[in-house]
């Protein structure tokens, strides 16, 4: 007697293979999507540390031009980069990896695509403008693609989305 699997059982057994993990797409979809919000809170989490300590150390706000102009966007993400990044702040940092998704995963390398995803509050040069008000942000997401509103870190180091914000505060 000989003993193996028929045709119709691989098949079945494939079959039910297959189904499951088509069940299981839209988990890891969900997750990828949860990583990737994680890690834009990393980001923020560390350009408020490199914010801080350059707060600490120079007295002010840094002090980078806003563009009045798409052509001035990579200026302003490189005076940005080059402001913070004494304080190990990495050009990667600057990154949301869920626009990097999005626009396709360029070459972050080149100089052409050179970008920041978190766009900075545009302080004075006083001393305590930029920490005068707790629940004044200091940097936030460029777009909502996360699906709940721009995250957004405070003064007072706490990161919040726009929708929620919005949610807390129905009068402003």
């Amino acid at each position: 007697m000989r003993v193996g699997f028929t045709v119709l059982e691989v098949f079945v057994a494939i079959a039910v293979i297959g189904i499951l993990a088509i069940l299981l797409l839209p988990v890891f979809s969900a997750m990828r999507s949860r990583a990737q919000r994680v890690q834009c809170t990393v980001n923020l989490r560390s350009l408020y540390a490199a914010a801080n300590l350059y707060l600490n150390q120079n007295g002010s706000w840094p002090q980078v031009p806003i563009p009045d102009s798409d052509s001035d966007d990579q200026e302003y993400a490189t005076g940005w980069i080059a402001a913070l990044s004494p304080f190990g702040v990495t050009q990667k940092s600057w990154i949301c990896p869920r626009i990097q998704e999005l626009l396709q995963d360029p070459d972050l390398s080149k100089p052409e695509n050179v970008r920041v995803d978190y766009v900075a509050t545009p302080f004075d040069d006083k001393p305590m403008t930029s920490r005068q008000w707790p629940t004044q942000p200091w940097f936030a997401e460029t777009g909502d693609v996360h699906g709940n509103g721009n995250l957004i870190i405070f003064t007072d180091g706490s990161i919040s989305d726009l929708n929620t914000v919005a949610k807390k505060n129905p009068q402003q």
